[in-house]
């Protein structure tokens, strides 16, 4: 299921007109839906105490004016609220004029008749939210917050037309001043900000319109944001044969930890093995090994020279390359620190390793003021970046980052060819052309040591031969659903990132059965 942005909306506008559904049948075909959404609200409420379609001046507006004809041409009593003025767009003007001569209407304007439709509102059975679509950002004018005000009072079922309007369907936002809907009837796709508090808080039910668009209108529409759930989960893992061996699921080589967070190294280390690889080296130095060597006896181990900080010394690489010639993917960065020596080790590792690459947390850190390594990557690479580190990667403010990761995770893909898994609510993928939305986890993962545990989990289904943003995104799934079953058995605020990692075989067992 596809959820598209404002602009890829437009494409694929566009893209059907091109294919011989102009504007005008797609907004017949809204406005329709839109009256069958009313009139099966209706066989559980009477509409003869009427629907009020509170109308803007384009063309959403547009679609609330075919509705409302169609509502009015069946025998139920319609009143058009004009809060924009007159229509100012042809279609919009075109569907306006329809109403012309109809029975049952009644339009009135905010600006002259507040008190009047205060009393019709405060009757009606249904009130259609038709005022902004899904291009939609910035502030919401003050009479149409006015006309929404009244709008809440009622009681009667709000539904909105597409979103309800001042929502912005990139980034989830809401204006000040927006009616929540009960019902939110999305035209063609449901939009990828209806996924994104608070406009999903504003959305009510949402339900999708089927409206003409075709599989044509998608075409050369990359980054096409697609949810991400179970069933393509449970396709991807991957399949243990009876007569399977331990090569036959990749060979991970982990370089992480330092003196002052060798716990990271044991979180990814484990997170890796619990999710199916067949061997792991862990590389570090011998104080990390000897911390926590016992807790993971599965693992085997290279010892790797340290500085005087505790921190791999970057006379590793060396050592860390030729380890590299017969494994299947090479994470770095869990707890690794960030110092001189590091940034180099991380640069050659970058530039020479022969498998492909996860970079997580400090190896992100490492680049971030030299982000133009990554061009020089021998082999594929995948970065693992919260909000603040997908801002230091970009180039943006944290708020910036925070407030569109979608869109920063989409331009740092398509700008150095590397797959990007934007951490936080919901997560975002990108890479190759593709986009996920994976609305995995809870709150109990605000912690640290989470996204080791998550770096761990990618980077096995990328040993084991999963392409790289199959290996994201369902190592992003999978890290929120054994989440979701360790808050369910000990609480978002008692859980730990090791929690979730024991609870990985049970989602696997899920996924198996």
């Amino acid at each position: 299921m596809f959820y598209p942005t404002p602009n890829q909306m437009r494409t694929i506008e566009a893209n059907s007109e091109k294919n011989g559904l102009p504007c005008r049948e797609l907004m017949e075909a809204a406005g329709d839906a839109l009256a069958m959404q009313i009139c099966q609200i209706g066989l559980d409420i009477s509409l003869s105490s009427g629907t009020v379609f509170i109308c803007g001046s384009g063309n959403n507006g547009g679609d609330g004016f075919v509705a409302a004809r169609l509502i009015a041409e069946i025998g139920f009593p319609v009143t058009i609220a004009l809060v924009c003025g007159d229509p100012s767009t042809e279609l919009a003007m075109t569907e306006y004029c329809e109403l012309s001569g109809l029975k049952n209407v009644e339009v009135l304007s905010i600006e002259d008749n507040a008190e009047k439709l205060k009393g019709i509102m405060s009757e009606a059975a249904v009130i259609v939210d038709a005022v902004f679509g899904t291009g939609f950002h910035g502030y919401l004018p003050k009479q149409v917050k006015e006309c929404f005000a009244i709008a809440g009072e009622s009681l009667a079922v709000k539904v909105a037309a597409d979103v309800p309007s001042g929502g912005d369907c990139l980034n989830g936002t809401v204006a000040e001043g927006a009616l929540k809907a009960d019902i939110t009837l999305a035209f063609g796709f449901k939009k990828i900000g209806m996924l994104i508090d608070p406009l999903s808080e504003y959305c009510g039910e949402v339900i999708r319109a089927d409206i003409g668009f075709t599989g044509n209108c998608l075409d050369g529409i990359d980054y096409l944001p697609e949810l991400f759930g179970r069933r393509t989960a449970e396709e991807l893992i991957p399949r243990r044969k009876k007569d399977s061996y331990k090569g036959d699921f990749g060979k991970l080589l982990n370089v992480s930890g330092c003196a002052r967070m060798s716990g990271a190294a044991l979180l990814s280390t484990r997170a890796a093995l619990r999710s199916g690889v067949g061997l792991v080296t862990l590389a570090s130095s011998e104080k990390v090994v000897d911390r926590i060597g016992a807790a993971v006896p599965e693992a085997t181990y290279l010892l790797l020279e340290a500085d005087e900080s505790g921190a791999v010394s970057e006379k590793a690489a060396e050592k860390i390359l030729a380890a590299c010639e017969n494994k299947t993917a090479l994470l770095i960065g869990c707890g690794l620190s960030v110092t001189d020596g590091t940034k180099a080790l991380v640069k050659k590792l970058i530039e020479e390793a022969a498998c492909p690459i996860i970079l997580d947390a400090d190896g992100i850190n490492c680049i971030a003021d030299n982000i133009d390594i990554i061009r020089n990557a021998k082999e594929e690479l995948i970065v693992t970046p919260h909000a603040g580190e997908l801002a230091r990667l970009s180039g943006l403010t944290v708020s910036e980052a925070a407030s569109d990761r979608l869109t920063a995770a989409v331009n740092f893909s398509r700008e150095y060819g590397v797959t990007v898994a934007a951490k936080g609510v919901p997560n975002f993928v990108a890479g190759n052309g593709r986009a996920y939305i994976i609305p995995a986890g809870n709150p109990g993962l605000s912690r640290g040591g989470s996204g080791d545990v998550l770096a761990g989990v990618i980077a096995s289904f990328r040993a084991q031969g999963l392409s790289a943003v199959d290996s994201v995104a369902l190592g992003v799934f999978v890290h929120g659903a054994a989440a979701d079953i360790a808050a369910a058995e000990l609480s978002e605020t008692g859980m730990l990132p090791s929690d979730v990692t024991e609870r990985l075989p049970f989602v696997f067992r899920k996924q198996n059965s």
